[in-house]
């Protein structure tokens, strides 16, 4: 289990640039920019999800975004 800046591998957090609660399944670091990316997954992914986002764009997924998460 990898903890990078309060985020942990495994955990729901809600993504921005998908507007939904996501897990984080692994974290990356871009070496030419130094760049950190998180890569997530969702269960009702589509084509127009994005699955690798910068660590700025997930934040802490409230109580229902969980909920709604493990719904499916």
């Amino acid at each position: 289990m990898k903890i990078e800046k309060g985020l942990k591998v495994g955990g729901i957090y809600h993504s921005e640039a998908n507007n939904k609660a996501v897990r984080l399944v692994a974290l990356d670091l871009i070496k030419k920019s130094g760049i950190q990316v998180a890569t997530i997954k969702h269960h009702k992914q589509d084509h127009l999800f994005q699955s690798e986002v910068y660590l700025s764009d997930l934040s802490k997924a409230t109580a229902e975004q969980v909920k709604i998460y493990f719904s499916r």
